[in-house]
């Protein structure tokens, strides 16, 4: 528990310093406030007393506390009643001036460092998922990082904010009160602590089972948003399917799940709570009894006595108090530990060559390549060479690995057996973000941000001026923009692209990649929403593009591997045939069958 509590601590950073600060002015705020039921004791003991009974009252033996707070008043003398009285009251007043003062200063200095650090602890978490490798993000599902960024973050930023110096504050307030208490009467103190023990216990078996209760309840929370995210983004799906229903009770079940989880923490709620309320009241019930004998017997006065009440509840409140504590830090702990999950995972290595140019010559050598060890190899003793400025085709049924091969080009992954070679040294010498940067990808299902046109073409090159996105436009055949669109290339193009067509989120995405002219391009299906029209004229004018270039096109349609110098066909993760097209459609297989069913449904459209 200890150690879980230093581990939060530690995510306040560079404003630590600033937070002890802030537990520093609680302290004191703690102590003025400890002061006023003196103040109360010694108006009943002296003030009081002298007024009432005219009586000297020499023989009295306050102890240290009421006789500092006894010197800063006049005289006790009969003639200085008023004066003394008014003592007591301007005494009072600064003490709440004081403590008011400081406690203000105190959750002010708190809230702005536990902002800070949470501002902090969410950049830092956003900065690290954005340096993972792809391969962790097919492990991990996007609405569970998502709760983890927001909502767990907000879980320790509130434990920050509030319990950390509300620990602070209970163990400060015990130690004065039960000092206070002893000063009086070290009996009656240790009277005071009898039941503590058993508050202390059953808080610590609270904070055990809450947080393993706690830990449950988010990863139902974590299939709960997964489930919503999953939704939302297909729900185009769901409604042409009219699957409503379906999803409904889909998210009724998890749902109910999640309520199970949270009636198991009332329940656990509902049986500490009442038990450390009579826990409490049983300590305060004890004590009272006690401090009523021990003045009785002459051993404590009035004003002794009520002064010890007071501190009564400065020990008593904090020991109920812990339990609530203890129950936050349990789901901050566990919410910690799930921040720490997605710290702790390996970022993506930066390192290696950034030459000034590629020159574009490709090799792989035996290449095996497997998404998990307990998986099938998706691509088996893959061996080709593509020569700089070579145009490569790669074909092949769905699940062939043609995707994978542009993964692995692209140092998304690694193979498990084999290299990869280009320019002659190994990929992975060359550094991630140069390969990426030298190799420009578009997808056939392309991924547009919720911004405007220009913006999403500019993507990979934010700083380039309308002219060029529009020359990039123009070569991928969408400079019709103006056109289409009222406010043109400054048109909002919604959620992943929503208001625009398939052919027209494609042929962005080609503008996309186009723009800072790459030395490399993948071509994944970029035409696949195209019609033939549309599709050779963008080929023509990618051709300046494809100049001097490597390329690779991926592609099920003839009339874009057409383009190809070469064609490698793919089957369950090999390469089967290799050739051109007036090699490959003479030659029995998967070529050949898919140029002869494309060709007869032209044949039969044209008639």
């Amino acid at each position: 528990m200890i150690n879980a509590i230093r581990k939060l601590f530690g995510l306040l950073g560079r404003y630590q310093k600033l937070y002890l600060m802030s537990a520093l002015l609680l302290m004191l705020s703690i102590a003025f406030r400890s002061l006023e039921p003196k103040i109360l004791q010694i108006t009943i003991d002296h003030v009081v007393v002298l007024g009432a009974s005219d009586a000297s009252l020499g023989n009295e033996d306050p102890d240290a506390v009421a006789s500092a707070l006894l010197n800063l008043l006049p005289p006790l003398d009969v003639a200085n009643l008023g004066s003394l009285l008014l003592g007591v009251a301007l005494m009072y007043v600064v003490i709440a001036l004081m403590r008011g003062g400081l406690l203000f200063s105190s959750d002010a200095l708190k809230a702005w460092c536990a902002e800070k650090a949470g501002k902090g602890l969410r950049d830092r978490l956003f900065d690290h998922v954005q340096q993972l490798p792809l391969s962790y993000f097919t492990t991990t599902t996007r609405g569970e990082l998502i709760q983890r960024i927001t909502g767990d973050v907000d879980t320790v930023r509130g434990f920050l904010k509030g319990q950390i110096i509300n620990l602070i504050r209970i163990v400060t307030i015990f130690i004065f009160g039960f000092t206070l208490i002893a000063m009086i009467n070290w009996e009656y103190a240790l009277i005071c602590l009898t039941v503590s023990p058993l508050i202390g216990i059953s808080s610590y078996l609270f904070f055990k089972k809450e947080r393993k209760i706690w830990k449950e309840h988010e990863a139902e929370q974590d299939k709960l948003n997964n489930l919503v995210q999953e939704n939302l983004n297909g729900i185009r799906t769901v409604i042409a399917y009219n699957n409503q229903d379906y999803e409904i009770e889909k998210f009724y079940d998890q749902n109910e799940k999640k309520r199970g989880m949270g009636l198991r923490q009332n329940v656990l709620h509902t049986f500490f709570w009442p038990l450390s309320d009579f826990l409490g009241f049983l300590q305060i019930s004890v004590s009272i009894i006690a401090g009523g004998y021990f003045a009785m017997k002459g051993e404590m006065s009035v004003g002794e006595l009520l002064s010890s009440y007071s501190y009564l509840g400065m020990v008593a409140w904090p020991m109920r108090q812990l339990g609530r504590t203890l129950s936050e830090l349990g789901i901050a702990t566990v919410a910690m530990e799930r921040l720490r999950e997605i710290e702790d995972a390996k970022v993506e290595s930066k390192a290696g060559e950034k030459p000034e140019k590629l020159q574009g010559h490709l090799r792989f050598d035996h290449v095996y390549f497997r998404y998990k060890p307990t998986d099938e190899w998706v691509l088996k003793d893959v061996s080709f060479e593509v020569q700089a400025g070579e145009k490569i085709a790669f074909v092949g049924p769905t699940g062939a690995g043609k995707s994978t091969l542009i993964k692995l080009l692209l140092a998304l992954y690694k193979p498990q057996k084999g290299q990869i070679y280009l320019d002659g040294k190994p990929l992975d010498s060359y550094a991630p973000e140069f390969l990426r940067e030298q190799i420009g990808l578009a997808l056939q299902k392309a991924f547009l941000f919720s911004t405007t046109i220009k913006d999403n073409i500019a993507y990979a090159k934010p700083e380039s001026p309308l002219e060029d996105v529009m020359a990039a436009a123009q070569v991928a055949q969408f400079s019709e923009i103006s056109n289409l669109f009222t406010d043109g290339y400054e048109t909002m193009v919604g959620e992943k692209g929503v208001t625009l067509s398939g052919g027209q989120k494609q042929r962005v995405a080609l503008a996309r990649t186009l723009l800072p002219a790459p030395q490399m391009l993948i071509l994944d299906d970029i035409t696949s929403a195209l019609d033939t029209e549309t599709e050779q004229a963008l080929f023509q004018a990618i051709q300046d593009s494809l100049r001097e270039k490597t390329a690779f096109i991926l592609s099920h349609r003839i009339t874009s591997i057409q383009q190809a110098d070469r064609i490698l066909v793919l089957d369950e993760g090999q390469i089967v045939q290799e050739g051109t097209h007036e090699e490959l459609h003479k030659i029995p297989g998967y070529y050949q069958e898919i140029h002869q069913i494309q060709t007869a449904v032209e044949a039969e459209i044209l008639k």
